[in-house]
């Protein structure tokens, strides 16, 4: 059983990086480590760029010290970034999304070309190669067509299902296993091809289609994990109990625990927690609540130390600094 991280500061960047440079030099960083030609107007300011690669799966964190417009060839996979400061703008197929902190993005659908725009951004993006993605389709729908998902949107289809993948990918991208266990690699690969699928409206994965085959029911497998992300996202505004969870999963409190633990490296209930501090910050951003009390009593955190702490340690800000910022 792999040891629970604190939940401090996952979405900051980091202090290192493996790359910090600007001009010509960082155009070419970036198109490298991306695999496509970039076609820049602007400085680009000071990139600073990590990542830690997977092989089917990458995860990048990204400054951006400047405003540029850019355009760019099709990649070769699929990047989802989710915006930790600043503001970015992509347009493909004829559809402009953009995004702020605490936003998701899908950036294209695959041999999509795309344009788009960042301003002084601090990005983390998650990259499936063609093969994990063609992978997760299969999964999910043996008879389709391998590889040839298409995308009916590029943000994610409500907020608790950004938030749902935000903390999926805070949990992976901590606890993915390495060379050395390629069974946990492949599985950890699987849930977030489903996750991936899950999140954002495609032809593969219906809107109303909820994830919950009968197999694997017995089983703290990732089949399990997806059915109890999904009640998660149905019910993130309730007061759900492990032994609701449990029950709604078809499995027992034991093997929810322990299938947490093998696949996130967390308990449900600190998975539940992130989900609805997320939440709480996006109702805190769009102005839907009027005051740091109301929110968090409208999502279950009724010591207001403890949110104002546990907001703080995932967002590094306090509450109140997101709702001033929002009121400017």
């Amino acid at each position: 059983m792999r040891p629970s991280m604190p939940d401090s500061a996952r979405r900051s960047l980091p202090h290192a990086f493996d790359f910090e440079g600007d001009g010509e030099r960082a155009h070419h960083w970036l198109e490298s480590a991306y695999g496509t030609t970039l076609r820049l107007r602007g400085r680009t300011g000071t990139v600073r760029h990590r990542r830690t690669d997977h092989a089917a799966i990458a995860f990048d964190h990204l400054t951006i010290g400047a405003r540029f417009e850019f355009g760019s060839d099709p990649m070769r996979g699929l990047v989802v970034v989710d915006v930790l400061s600043g503001d970015l703008e992509y347009t493909r197929d004829h559809v402009t999304d953009r995004g702020r902190d605490g936003d998701t993005v899908l950036v294209a659908g695959l041999d999509m070309p795309f344009r788009g725009r960042v301003d002084s951004c601090a990005l983390r993006t998650t990259t499936f190669d063609v093969d994990a993605v063609g992978a997760a389709v299969q999964d999910l729908v043996p008879d389709h067509p391998r590889q040839r998902v298409s995308f009916s949107s590029y943000v994610p289809r409500s907020a608790v299902a950004g938030a749902r993948w935000r903390a999926t990918v805070d949990e992976l991208a901590t606890f993915f296993p390495g060379e050395e266990s390629p069974l946990g690699r492949g599985e950890a690969a699987r849930l977030l091809g489903h996750t991936l699928l899950d999140t954002f409206p495609n032809d593969v994965v219906g809107a109303g289609d909820p994830l919950q085959s009968g197999r694997d029911a017995r089983d703290a497998t990732p089949s399990t994990i997806r059915r109890a992300v999904r009640v998660i996202e149905e019910r993130a505004h309730e007061d759900l109990s492990l032994a609701d969870l449990a029950l709604a999963c078809r499995v027992t409190p034991r093997t929810l625990q322990y299938a947490f633990r093998r696949h996130l490296g967390c308990t449900p209930a600190s998975y539940l927690r992130r989900v609805r501090l997320d939440l709480a910050r996006q109702s805190l951003r769009d102005g839907s609540s009027s005051s740091v009390g109301d929110v968090a009593a409208r999502f279950g955190f009724f010591n207001p130390g403890r949110f104002a702490a546990d907001y703080r340690r995932l967002f590094d800000e306090y509450p109140k600094d997101t709702l001033a910022r929002a009121t400017r």
